[in-house]
């Protein structure tokens, strides 16, 4: 089942952080683990200290342009990020975390409020609701689709579980 609610601590990151600033290419074929160790050091160790030990990234305008890989979005899930909010994002990008179980949600307004990391959001995704504080952003509400494929872990994981759910009512 879909989480309604992600709650937690920010990092707010400037607008134009590249794909290949959050992960340069030479690290995209290292394990999850490994990946994380490395995600957005080039921008600084703070940063990568924040979006370790911090759930939610609040980003800034075209957060992740440049490259289609896909390792960008997979280090930043494997550093315990659980939500970017901000943008707006980069279309590619966009995609790809949402694909590896990144939910990313438009919302430049939350980027633009005068943020700061350790700043406390809730999102409720079925809603459309971004709150920080009293403040509270509206936000399209995320579809059911993608609320399911972000709680399997990642596109290639909701459609196992669609595949193997088949296969067992088939044998029923």
């Amino acid at each position: 089942m879909a989480r309604e609610l992600i709650e937690g601590a920010v990092t707010v990151l400037g607008d134009f952080v590249s794909a290949d600033v959050v992960l340069p290419a030479r690290h995209s074929f290292l394990p999850p683990e490994e990946m994380a160790v490395q995600v957005l050091k080039e921008l600084s160790p703070e940063a990568n200290a924040g979006v370790r030990s911090r759930p939610i990234i609040v980003a800034g305008e075209a957060f992740g342009y440049g490259t289609g890989r896909e390792s960008p979005a997979r280090a930043l899930r494997a550093a315990g990020v659980k939500a970017i909010v901000g943008g707006p994002f980069a279309r590619m990008f966009f995609r790809n975390a949402i694909n590896n179980g990144l939910l990313v949600l438009d919302c430049p307004e939350l980027a633009r409020s005068g943020i700061a990391d350790d700043d406390r959001i809730v999102i409720d995704v079925v809603n459309g609701a971004v709150t920080w504080g009293e403040r509270r952003f509206d936000v399209p509400p995320v579809p059911e689709i993608i609320r399911n494929i972000i709680a399997a872990g990642s596109l290639i994981d909701y459609g196992r579980a669609i595949v193997l759910a088949q296969a067992a009512g088939r044998s029923s």
